[in-house]
């Protein structure tokens, strides 16, 4: 199969690993692994905003809500998202939803929160129909940081406090109105009488005034 991807975000991960995510022009999240259904390598040369002609393989039993696991065995560069085209505009004419408001909405409604502002599923809570998403918050994210990067949501109903994992320089305030990128990490319990829980983090956010420098721009 083959398909032109652009590139959305690069998650850090652990063992010098980064998650790639992308949009097929159709509207199709996918994740892109190797053909041996590893992450990229953290010195990769995909990066946001790039183009990218994908043949790839469906990766078997993609367990929910990770279904866009993608295994890839050949790309080719095809240009990047031109500078007056935003991120927003290239998901909105592929009519992707945008979930809008608190982060309780995120993911279908279904993330629940620890008393210290986390956010998880479970399949206890139920399982969302995809693992990433779009998001535009009604309010400030401030960082506040604990256990690594954080960005705080002010709420009424507890704390909301949801962990940075994009490669972007962290900044200080994402202001409400931005685009930002959520995801579901991979199903992990800390020990063995802890039922599993993917927990949200922020992949990345858009259009901070950030532009590429190429000229190879791909009017999408």
């Amino acid at each position: 199969m083959k398909e032109t991807v652009l590139i959305l975000s690069k998650t850090q991960m652990n063992n010098n690993q980064v998650c790639v995510g992308g949009l097929t022009l159709n509207g199709r999240y996918v994740r892109l692994l190797d053909e041996n259904g590893n992450n990229q390598p953290e010195n990769t040369d995909l990066a946001p905003k790039q183009a990218w002609e994908i043949e790839f393989n469906e990766r078997p039993n993609n367990t929910p809500p990770h279904v866009e696991d993608i295994l890839v065995i050949n790309r080719v560069r095809k240009g990047s998202l031109k500078d007056e085209i935003t991120i927003k505009d290239f998901i909105e004419k592929r009519n992707i939803p945008i979930w809008k408001g608190s982060p309780d909405y995120l993911f279908d409604n279904l993330i629940q929160w620890t008393s210290s502002g986390s956010g998880y599923i479970d399949n206890a809570g139920g399982v969302p129909q995809h693992s990433v998403g779009f998001w535009i918050s009604d309010k400030d994210l401030r960082r506040k940081d604990y256990n690594g990067i954080r960005y705080q949501y002010s709420s009424t109903s507890g704390w909301r406090s949801i962990k940075f994992k994009g490669i972007e320089n962290p900044v200080d305030v994402i202001p409400a109105g931005t685009l930002i990128r959520v995801s579901l990490a991979r199903w992990k319990a800390f020990d063995e009488n802890e039922t599993p829980k993917c927990w949200l983090q922020l992949s990345g956010w858009y259009d901070l005034g950030q532009h590429s420098d190429e000229n190879d721009d791909l009017p999408f």
